[in-house]
């Protein structure tokens, strides 16, 4: 009677975990930001004329920002889990641009080469 061979297991590296605390970190500061941007905003509504035009530009920028900066929050979930290498991709790309202080934008692009590079990781 055949049997089929025992496949070993492939060892799991941390670079999944690395890319995914970096992408929750870009994130985290990504809606810290946007949301000091939208506070900043609120401030421009008692200016006469102009007022309510920057606060609305500032509102609207900020909400977008936010969400740019949820994609990699949930990109770095599934990233740490080992779950979803598209998604782990799409919010390392994504989290390019919620900027973050600049330094998030950094720590994205960190995330997303570790990630990338650790596909075979992923189930």
């Amino acid at each position: 009677m055949y049997t089929m061979p025992m496949q070993m297991p492939r060892p799991q590296s941390a670079l999944p975990i690395a890319g995914g605390a970096l992408l929750l970190v870009a994130g985290i500061l990504g809606m810290i930001m946007w949301a000091w941007f939208m506070a900043i905003g609120t401030a421009f509504i008692g200016i006469p004329l102009v007022g309510t035009t920057a606060s609305s530009i500032f509102l609207i920028c900020g909400a977008i920002g936010i969400i740019f900066s949820l994609l990699p929050l949930l990109g770095g979930i599934m990233a740490i889990r080992r779950k979803m290498w598209g998604l782990g991709i799409a919010g390392g790309i994504l989290g390019l641009f919620s900027i973050g202080f600049f330094i998030g934008s950094i720590l994205s692009l960190v995330g997303l080469i570790l990630i990338a590079v650790s596909r075979h990781e992923f189930s």
